[in-house]
């Protein structure tokens, strides 16, 4: 393990793109055809545009002391049909617990376990989500501005997305007359998976 120094870095997707060592992941919506349960709808967006749903910046730093992994998600407002863009979502492959802490903008976090029971917690500034161990979780925006938020967990959890994308997750976040709706996913395949 190295010896990691002290360093301020602000909550802000410039700053995540400037700092040495951050991965950035770029999901498009051809990324993620398969998270969007409107088939139709995603391809009909398709035809004319490839918009970008979701970024992502990562850093990890290790120490004597098993270090940190941590990330910025900025997820665009919009869309695809009448559901809210979103990150993929997944499961962790190792123990670990993850923390969210929401710089700017609304949404939705939705939890589930492998045996099927969901959760829905709201995203607001200000505030801090706590996602414990075999807890899947995926983040909607549901709001008009972008939804930036701050996750730290443990180095090494590794990340299951396979599972969401073949069995979904129990709710679907949709726009409904009076803004947004969470209602049962007809796809989602209750029960143990993965």
């Amino acid at each position: 393990m190295s010896i990691v120094s002290p360093f301020r870095l602000a909550l802000e997707p410039e700053a995540f793109q400037l700092l040495g060592g951050c991965t950035e992941i770029l999901r498009r919506l051809s990324d993620m055809r398969d998270f969007f349960a409107d088939e139709q709808a995603v391809e009909r967006v398709l035809t004319s545009d490839d918009p970008v749903i979701y970024e992502f910046w990562k850093g990890e730093c290790e120490s004597s002391g098993g270090g940190v992994s941590y990330g910025l998600t900025r997820i665009h407002p919009g869309t695809v049909g009448r559901e809210y863009h979103m990150t993929k979502g997944h499961f962790h492959t190792k123990d670990g617990d993850e923390i969210y802490v929401v710089v700017e903008g609304r949404g939705l976090l939705l939890l589930q376990t492998r045996e099927g029971e969901g959760r829905t917690v709201e995203m607001t500034p200000g505030h801090m989500v706590y996602v414990p161990t075999g807890w899947a979780h995926r983040t909607v925006n549901t709001g008009d501005a972008a939804l930036i938020f701050l996750s730290i967990w443990p180095p090494g959890v590794g990340h299951d997305y396979g599972t969401v994308a073949r069995y979904g997750f129990p709710q679907l976040v949709v726009q409904g007359a009076d803004g947004p709706m969470v209602v049962r996913s007809p796809s989602f395949q209750g029960g143990l998976m993965g």
